[in-house]
């Protein structure tokens, strides 16, 4: 079972839980539209973008699995900076 830090807390989680279900572990909430637990991952949505610390770039948190001594940051500025440019290039239509 994988030992990582969340915002700060540290958790434990079943080996293969993705990024979304560890910090919801941790208590904190990783938006997505895209993902759901009982269906295979898309990955396309790119809402739920998390740090990892010592990664180049924010990572999609529903297809990245929990590892032994990772560190994810779910509110940096750079993580928000990447979710409000991938709301803005959503186009919604009610058609």
């Amino acid at each position: 079972m994988p030992r990582l830090t969340v915002n700060g807390k540290q958790i434990e989680v079943p080996a293969g839980t993705n990024l979304i279900e560890a910090a919801r572990h941790a208590g904190v909430e990783v938006p997505h539209y895209c993902y759901h637990p009982s269906l295979s991952i898309a990955g396309q949505c790119r809402l739920c973008m998390v740090d990892i610390e010592k990664a180049p770039r924010p990572t999609i948190a529903c297809n990245t699995v929990a590892a032994d001594g990772m560190v994810v940051l779910t509110e940096t500025d750079r993580v928000r900076e990447t979710r409000c440019a991938r709301r803005g290039s959503r186009s919604w239509s009610s058609t």
